[in-house]
């Protein structure tokens, strides 16, 4: 076979033709890497753009440090609160002497502040829609400490009174915001067992202010600073009621704001650094860590609202918010939730109507029932009509006692801890049961524990049946207020359940007075109306689509 030697022209045809080739496949790994490098920073860009809603990074962040500081936080002004309300029922007892006072003006004394947050609380709820939580909470709080203080160097009755109205006016602003402060701040699917924890401070005060009272109210002393007033001991007892909310105002300096509120004043910024708090202070991480740079509102239905109510306020005063308010609140008067509402409302009335507007002069009761030797066996009221006989027969030569016996500190405590012992237990029996069945039977129970008191003799009854009487109704508060967020819609939620609990406190003014007026004429009347009054409530319940 011989060789063939190439011509060459065509030699220079193939050397370029492959040079032209090899400078085209450079372009097109070129273009392929830009092209990849492109796509990969878009990737990257629309990673960092990508917004999560508020729900969504709770979850992501978890459950952890954040959630249980506020559980204290909002746990000790709820203790302030309950402190602040039903500890006047021990305060009466031991400043009567003090004050010359009688069961009606008793009744003025320990209603005072009830009247204050009855008067106020819708209107610190829905500013704090506007101006935020933490403000409004730390305001508040604040103010109506420092209310307090000055209400123990008070000698003058008409003017203690007026100031615990005040106290009550201010302490309103914690008593309807701090729900909602609390839930923000906690992932839905975490919000009713917090809730539900938050709800055992309640109970803790009432084992907490009975304790501290006999505690300082051992003591036998007396401070004379004029003619007409002596500091004694029970005015030392304000300053443990209001200090569960002087630590919870500490350690909510450190705190932010809640984001979903900020979010919804449209200070987006401020919202971000808020969720990176929680974020750093439950992981030790940032939102960046976990790839989330921008947060939205998932409900941002009230946003458009909020603004303009704010500017209407500054320009055009308290008439523009008020009528602002009746317009946002009308709808819960109109069908289809009129009814379902009305009946919720009167039930929350009638709910408080035995637990706080009894549970104020429970301790008195227990003070007259301790009174008694232990071997006499007599019902609760004839054992309320042989003190008051006794007072009579004395006439002018009884010596004021303000003195509150052993036992009713015993039996206080004892109410206190059977409340914190009946959370537990109502977590349990909630969910079998369901709201409505687990309403109706605690009811049920009351009433009937309040009708058996016209017959039972023996003290050690007497007691367990006036305790359950008087506190299985208090556990249907937030049964109550369950059912209520569920009955409307998402919007009117807030507004529902503060209307709801502000008529519901109306219930604890008319019921003390009602106390106060019949008890030592008609004592078995007034327990007659009490249990009708569970039992009306636990009729209505049945109506209820819960």
């Amino acid at each position: 076979m011989s060789y063939t030697p190439k011509d060459p022209s065509t030699i220079d045809l193939q050397n370029n033709l492959s040079a032209k080739d090899s400078h085209y496949g450079e372009n097109i790994k070129s273009i392929s890497e830009n092209r990849l490098s492109s796509k990969s920073n878009a990737i990257v860009a629309s990673e960092k753009e990508k917004s999560y809603s508020y729900e969504e990074v709770l979850n992501i962040i978890g459950f952890g440090k954040t959630q249980y500081l506020m559980l204290l936080i909002c746990g000790l002004l709820l203790m302030m609160v309950i402190c602040e309300t039903m500890g006047m029922s021990i305060i009466t007892i031991a400043s009567q002497c003090d004050f010359g006072i009688n069961s009606m003006e008793m009744a003025l004394m320990s209603g005072a502040a009830f009247i204050g947050i009855l008067c106020s609380s819708y209107v610190w709820g829905y500013l704090c829609d506007i101006y935020g939580r933490k403000p409004i909470l730390v305001y508040t709080t604040l103010t109506g400490n420092l209310m307090s203080l000055i209400s123990i160097f008070i000698p003058n009755f008409w003017l203690f009174v007026f100031v615990r109205f005040v106290v009550g006016i201010f302490i309103a602003g914690a008593s309807s915001t701090t729900y909602a402060y609390l839930g923000e701040f906690v992932a839905i699917r975490h919000r009713p067992v917090v809730i539900n924890f938050t709800s055992m401070f309640v109970a803790l005060a009432m084992t907490y202010v009975p304790a501290i009272a006999w505690l300082v109210l051992s003591m036998d002393w007396s401070l004379v600073i004029s003619d007409s007033f002596s500091f004694r001991p029970w005015r030392l007892l304000t300053i443990f009621n209001i200090l569960p909310g002087f630590i919870a105002i500490l350690v909510m300096t450190r705190a932010p704001d809640s984001p979903r509120i900020l979010m919804t004043r449209r200070k987006h910024e401020e919202a971000y650094e808020a969720t990176n708090w929680i974020a750093k202070l439950n992981t030790g991480k940032t939102l960046r860590d976990f790839s989330v740079h921008k947060i939205y509102d998932e409900n941002p239905t009230e946003t458009d609202k909020l603004i303009p109510t704010t500017k209407s306020f500054f320009f055009y005063g308290s008439g523009q918010i008020m009528k602002q308010m009746w317009l946002d609140t009308k709808p819960l008067f109109q069908k289809p939730h009129l009814l379902n509402f009305v009946i919720c409302c009167i039930v929350m009335c009638g709910v408080f109507f035995v637990n706080s507007g009894m549970g104020l002069w429970y301790p008195a009761i227990q003070n007259r029932l301790g009174s008694i030797d232990d071997k006499s066996r007599m019902s609760i009221c004839e054992v309320i009509d042989a003190s008051i006989e006794q007072q009579n027969t004395n006439g002018t030569e009884t010596v004021c006692d303000d003195t509150i016996t052993r036992k009713s500190y015993i039996d206080s405590i004892t109410f206190g801890l059977v409340y914190l012992g009946a959370y537990f237990v109502l977590g349990s029996i909630i969910n079998p049961l369901g709201r409505k069945r687990t309403i109706i039977l605690l009811l049920t129970v009351s009433a009937t524990c309040g009708i058996i008191l016209h017959w039972l003799l023996d003290p050690i009854a007497i007691v367990a049946s006036f305790i359950l009487f008087v506190m299985l109704p208090g556990l249907c508060v937030s049964i109550l207020s369950g059912a209520v967020v569920d009955l409307v819609p998402t919007h009117l939620r807030g507004k529902a359940v503060c209307i709801c609990l502000m008529l519901g406190r109306s219930g604890s003014v008319i019921g003390s007075n009602i106390i106060g007026v019949l008890l030592e004429s008609y004592c078995g009347i007034t327990f007659g109306v009490f249990y009708a009054i569970v039992l009306v409530c636990a009729g209505l319940t049945l109506l209820l689509p819960i």
